[in-house]
């Protein structure tokens, strides 16, 4: 529910400002499968990606959300953002954190130690990619951030439908993405117009195949301590 809560805070701050077209809509459906059967899966997100990039400002720009640092865990554990948003890192326990990342840049960033503090540390994501966030401090805190190169993004439920709305006009791809994945899913490219909707011909499907969890270190490259309680 938290993941759902704040997925939905992203796509109310990444709507455009302001007087704006009428917009068009999209629907339809996407589908987790393993071994040829459709499963269920947290974590499923769909974006709608421009064929031709627009000019302008970041579609991130003025969009903020948060990670929370919460019982030595990240809450929720996966964003997606569009490029230029900035997400904060508030430290919720009563002990000091690190939020980094060491992701090939762009996407490498370091917040370094700070103890409770509810608003945080922030980082502005300029870059589309997938970035790995990890606590120096604490080997079990990991989340994950997805930069795209939109504003319309949603979390897909269990039905699996696909609903974007006030949409600009435009000629669009469907991307389908889980953190992890060794691949997203696209559709064909679709023409959004004003005060129209337009229907997915075919239900999308993303072939569940996880990459194996990849162990990390600390932020100086040396092995976290051996946690003996």
């Amino acid at each position: 529910m938290k993941r759902l809560l704040l997925a939905t805070l992203v796509l109310a701050l990444a709507a455009p400002t302001g007087p704006a077209p009428h917009g068009g809509s999209v629907r339809g459906r996407i589908r987790v499968i393993a071994n040829g059967k459709p499963v269920a899966h947290d974590d499923v997100y769909v974006y709608l990606q421009p064929v031709r990039r627009r000019r302008g400002a970041l579609p991130g720009t003025g969009v903020s959300t948060e990670i929370r640092q919460q019982k030595e865990e990240f809450v929720p554990h996966v964003v997606v953002v569009p490029v230029g948003a900035s997400v904060a890192f508030p430290n919720y326990d009563n002990e000091e954190h690190n939020v980094f990342s060491p992701t090939d840049p762009p996407g490498q960033f370091d917040l370094q130690r700070y103890n409770t503090d509810k608003k945080g540390k922030s980082h502005v994501f300029e870059d589309a990619g997938e970035i790995d966030i990890y606590c120096d401090i604490h080997k079990q805190m990991r989340a994950k951030v997805k930069v795209v190169d939109t504003p319309y993004i949603a979390a897909v439920g269990a039905d699996g439908k696909i609903a974007f709305d006030h949409v600009a006009p435009g000629t669009y791809k469907v991307m389908g993405w889980l953190p992890d994945n060794k691949e997203e899913t696209s559709s064909e490219p679709i023409v959004v117009t004003d005060d129209k909707t337009t229907v997915l011909p075919d239900e999308l499907h993303l072939q569940l195949d996880l990459l194996p969890v990849r162990p990390h270190t600390r932020k100086d490259g040396t092995q976290y301590p051996i946690y003996k309680p």
